[in-house]
């Protein structure tokens, strides 16, 4: 019988026919009968792209502000999707972090293709959908199209920061979409990269991790050439990464710490189901994902009363732990150098700046800064944060409310609407889609299968035409003269 939160697969409903009917049916039956009802209970992939306009009407009616684009061919089949509501591109304007991670999901339907997703991260450290969308597949000219958008709906933001994989597509539109923006690796996707191309590295992650998390530049420089001993096939691109990332990251102080795609793929993991959907249905599952989020944290941020944010506290509670040791020697009123028995650091309270470079690059204090804080009986260390970080911000953030798309029987239908096809698929492959734009990750790259009786490629030895070795390495009795 049907058992409610799990998913009712075909020889399940092969068992339940017999047991109820006793009916014997194929699992090709099943399988069909499934989907039948599912598009009895939804509607057909074909009806919802046919109804895709009339939902990006009414989403910008119910949500001023939303902008929706919807690109089809000479045909009018479908091609690529944009949305982006009204209510998340003023918070990412006015309150959010200038920070943007951007990643791809493969959708999992009778229609393929790729959800494009641009998050950002509130004064809690929440993630926020700015965009999301639905292209045939990842390429630079979809990534293009998308973020070609988004930069018309966010305009310039100065200090901007995009984080992604190492995807040769998405760092092609970054270069073309937002020039001035510093564009973010992954360190977690370059470690695995890394790996795939030296095993000796994950002896040395230790070194990896020190380097990519240093705020100094003579820390990083210093991390790299150890690893560049130790690892040389690595270093280059180790290098590489690095010269970019401080000569822009130093001059636009703007990363946040933000260092990996896992806000943005937290999102694809939690529309996983949802990507099976047809795409009326999977934009109305982002659309009431935000509705909730909006609620939920607008509740969240009435409760609070301290000045700063909940995860901002949990953060500069651990640095005062870690600073407790430590020692303060006054320069001046503003300047104070705090020995910490490793670096120390160099606090100017004027200028906002730390020689650790922690305060300049997170955004809320350092070990020195809130040292120095409790040097001048100032009990309360968040004043030294960012106003990215306060509640207040935090409140205004999810200020406004997130309004539902009526039932397709309510909603408005102009006359003069665009007529959207589904899209021409070419024939499936078997098993997982291939991005061939990515660099294969450690465990996604091809392996070469190799014949345990000759050690040739590309076989077995179930499937070896090679002579046994017992026909070639012994004699027979005949050879004998038995």
């Amino acid at each position: 019988m049907f058992v409610k939160g799990k998913v009712y697969r075909g020889h399940e409903i092969m068992t339940d026919m017999n047991a109820q009917f006793k009916i014997n049916i194929s699992y090709s039956q099943a399988w069909r009968a499934k989907f039948y009802a599912l598009e009895l209970l939804r509607v057909s992939p074909e009806d919802s792209f046919a109804q895709l306009p009339a939902y990006c009407h009414n989403l910008k009616l119910k949500n001023p502000g939303s902008v929706t684009h919807i690109k089809t061919d000479k045909d009018g089949r479908f091609e690529l999707l944009f949305i982006a509501i009204g209510a998340a591109i003023r918070s990412f304007v006015s309150f959010l972090r200038p920070v943007i991670i951007v990643d791809g999901a493969h959708l999992k339907g009778r229609y393929l293709g790729t959800n494009l997703l641009a998050v950002g991260m509130d004064a809690n450290n929440g993630i926020l959908p700015i965009a999301y969308g639905v292209g045939k597949s990842e390429t630079s000219e979809s990534w293009t199209w998308f973020m070609g958008h988004l930069r018309d709906c966010i305009g310039n933001v100065s200090n901007l920061t995009i984080i992604s994989d190492r995807a040769n597509s998405i760092d092609t539109t970054i270069r073309r979409c937002f020039p001035d923006a510093f564009h973010g690796l992954c360190v977690v996707h370059l470690l695995r990269n890394l790996k795939a191309r030296s095993a000796n590295i994950k002896h040395h992650s230790w070194t990896y991790w020190k380097a990519v998390k240093a705020y100094r530049e003579v820390d990083f420089n210093r991390h790299i050439n150890l690893l560049r001993n130790v690892v040389p096939e690595c270093a280059q691109t180790l290098q590489e990464f690095g010269f970019e990332r401080w000569s822009r990251v130093h001059a636009l102080g703007a990363r946040y710490g933000f260092m990996t795609s896992n806000s943005a793929e937290s999102i694809n993991s939690l529309s996983r189901h949802s990507r099976k959907l047809p795409i009326t249905m999977l934009m109305d599952f982002f659309c009431a994902s935000l509705q909730e989020w909006y609620y939920r944290k607008r509740n969240i941020a009435e409760t609070l009363e301290h000045r700063a944010t909940p995860w901002t506290e949990k953060k500069i509670v651990k640095r005062v732990v870690k600073s407790t040791s430590w020692r303060v020697e006054p320069c001046s009123n503003t300047l104070f150098q705090v020995i910490d028995h490793k670096l120390n650091g160099l606090v100017d309270l004027d200028a906002k700046t730390c020689t650790c470079g922690k305060w300049q690059i997170s955004g809320f204090p350092c070990g020195h800064v809130i040292k120095v804080a409790l040097h001048l009986n100032q009990d309360d260390s968040t004043i030294y944060a960012m106003d990215g970080y306060t509640s207040e911000v935090y409140r205004q953030t999810y200020a406004e409310i997130v309004y539902p798309i009526p039932h397709p029987s309510e909603s408005e239908i102009p006359n003069n609407l665009q007529t959207v096809l589904p899209p021409v698929m070419d024939k499936r492959l078997p098993g997982r889609p291939k991005n061939f734009d990515c660099i294969p990750s450690k465990g996604e790259e091809r392996k070469t299968i190799t014949c345990s009786r000759c050690k040739e490629h590309d076989h077995t030895r179930l499937t070896c035409g090679a002579p046994m070795p017992s026909q070639t390495s012994f004699p027979t009795p005949r050879e004998y003269g038995s």
